[in-house]
């Protein structure tokens, strides 16, 4: 458990909708290490039991909140829109959904962030769009900006856990 889990949400085969993945597949280019990559087609359950033995989990997927195609934006569990801002998922119960329950359920893992990505156009057989294309590109650099507080977080609370008393030798 002590990988940091980053997922890319999404259909390579739906334009934007394959955000996500892209991210993952530029991500994979760069040395990451302590970091494991993952892409997923955003179906729900399956996504839960994806980020369940990680204690910090970044999930990217396309978003459509009405901003400007390719614009990036950080959430939490706390504050993630409601499920109509993350709707290409082919499931109804995809990423807001599976956060949700995992909240209720207390199997949320320790750090969850969500990075959206505005899609503009997720229609079968297409490419990224121009701007979600860019977007992808700084969302890997916002990713790898963000790695080394998420590992820093880590190694705090694993240098915090409480030690065992010493055994006294005479005994």
């Amino acid at each position: 458990m002590t990988e940091i889990l980053i997922v890319g949400i999404g259909d390579p085969l739906r334009g934007d909708d394959g955000a996500g993945p892209a991210v993952i597949e530029r991500l994979r280019r760069r040395s990451l290490p302590g970091v494991r990559l993952e892409t997923h087609w955003g179906e729900g359950a399956s996504l839960m039991a994806l980020w369940q033995s990680h204690r910090q989990v970044i999930l990217v997927d396309a978003m459509v909140s009405g901003a400007p195609p390719g614009t990036l934006r950080w959430f939490g569990p706390e504050n993630l829109p409601g499920s109509g801002t993350f709707p290409y998922s082919t499931h109804r119960f995809g990423l807001a959904e599976a956060l949700q329950l995992a909240a209720v359920l207390g199997e949320l893992p320790e750090e969850v962030r969500v990075l959206g990505i505005e899609g503009r156009a997720f229609e079968g057989g297409g490419a990224l769009s121009p701007e979600v294309e860019r977007a992808v590109e700084q969302a890997c650099a916002s990713i790898s900006e963000m790695l080394p507080r998420l590992a820093c977080s880590r190694a705090a609370k694993i240098n915090t856990v409480p030690r065992a008393a010493p055994r006294n030798a005479s005994r």
